[in-house]
């Protein structure tokens, strides 16, 4: 990731804060900004922001983070928000309670594990609907029953601003064309200041300014036995015989990211060997993203790489995640192939399934299709397909 532009790599600070979330916590000139700016002005600590957060992804995502940059390790504060995506993606069926809780529960304990004196905040945001003000939210309150069990300070933003007990203030932070996020910059600055009047309560900000760091030893026992604690990730693919044929290498890079992807088209493959459970795969997803299979074990997921998210007039580059395997395959107790490959023709309504943000692909013709895939987040051992 580039993070130089944003973070002063190099700089000695008082505190290091990462921010580990959605569209909310990426976004240009977003409450991540402002919060850092309030944060120096109430502690009068020097501090950093790093951003390893993106849009349009589930908490799944803060696992893959963690794995690939140990971003506990660097930091002092952490503020995990995935709340808006969480919910979206359970209201249409693209994940669960079960497996929200599973990712949530997993970063926290892997985070606790790489660094015991890194304080995990929980940041609760809401969605300007009345399905969502109208209703019970069981995400927020999963995301608060697990904070409670691990003593992690929890935000939850729409509480806290309807304390008079209307939504009416709320909703005057969006806008009408734009239900998720607030507005900038006023919205923003009112959200980062009543977090940080939030952790003036709860005593996060009194502990800062003393340098009162607290050692959280990991002594809860986990509310789920397989959590995704020990997810892992995979990206050197240059390394061994993982195509059919060689792909076409890129590095797509802006001012937050930095990857390298490996493009594959028809009649090539991403082949390799896994002994536990494929999670997600992770891409960079454009205009010529098309239909995909994706085999494993002898189970197969038929979906689209193309995302919701594409501008079909400003075309550009997204990043993402194919979720789906976590959901649709059962693990291997052995090692057994798994192939990821671009199916020859397009298919019909029915014969396939759209993942999380994702929708057909805008080009009908297979031959045009590509994939490229970053990496690979998986349970248990993976090894090259050397036959």
């Amino acid at each position: 990731m580039l993070i130089g532009k944003f973070l002063g790599i190099g700089n000695k600070v008082d505190a290091r804060i990462s921010i580990v979330g959605g569209s909310n916590s990426v976004i240009r000139k977003g409450y991540a900004k402002y919060l850092n700016s309030y944060l120096r002005e109430v502690t009068g600590l020097d501090t950093s922001l790093k951003y390893y957060s993106l849009g349009g992804v589930t908490n799944l995502y803060s696992l893959i983070q963690q794995e690939r940059y140990n971003i506990a390790a660097k930091s002092d504060i952490i503020f995990f928000e995935y709340c808006v995506n969480d919910r979206h993606a359970i209201e249409v069926d693209c994940s669960s309670l079960e497996l929200t809780g599973k990712s949530l529960e997993g970063f926290i304990r892997k985070a606790r594990i790489a660094n015991p004196r890194c304080s995990i905040i929980l940041l609760i945001f809401g969605i300007n609907l009345a399905s969502y003000y109208e209703n019970h939210c069981y995400l927020s309150e999963l995301y608060e029953s697990i904070g409670k069990q691990y003593n992690l300070p929890v935000v939850n933003i729409t509480r806290l601003l309807s304390q008079d007990g209307t939504v009416d203030f709320i909703k005057s932070l969006y806008n009408d064309k734009d239900h998720a996020h607030y507005t900038r910059p006023e919205g923003v600055q009112i959200v980062s200041q009543e977090i940080i009047n939030e952790l003036k309560r709860q005593g996060v900000i009194e502990a800062l300014k003393t340098r009162r760091k607290t050692s959280y030893t990991l002594k809860e026992e986990p509310i789920y036995c397989d959590n995704f604690a020990d997810l892992k990730y995979f990206d050197r693919f240059d390394s061994g015989n993982y195509f059919l044929k060689q792909p076409k290498e890129s590095i797509y890079q802006n001012t937050v990211y930095r990857e390298k992807n490996f493009s594959i088209y028809p009649g090539n493959a991403l082949r390799f060997l896994l002994k536990g459970r494929l999670m997600a795969i992770y891409i960079k997803s454009d205009l010529n993203d098309g239909f995909v299979k994706i085999g494993f074990n002898g189970q197969t997921i038929l979906t689209s790489s193309y995302s919701s998210w594409t501008n079909k007039i400003k075309p550009q580059n997204v990043i993402n995640l194919i979720a789906l395997p976590l959901r649709r395959f059962a693990p291997s107790e052995d090692f057994a192939p798994v192939s990821i490959s671009i199916c020859d023709e397009y298919l019909s309504e029915g014969t396939f399934e759209l993942g999380f943000n994702k929708t057909i692909p805008g080009k009908k013709n297979p031959t045009k299709w590509k994939l490229s895939i970053i990496g690979i987040a998986y349970q248990g051992e993976l090894k090259a397909d050397l036959a």
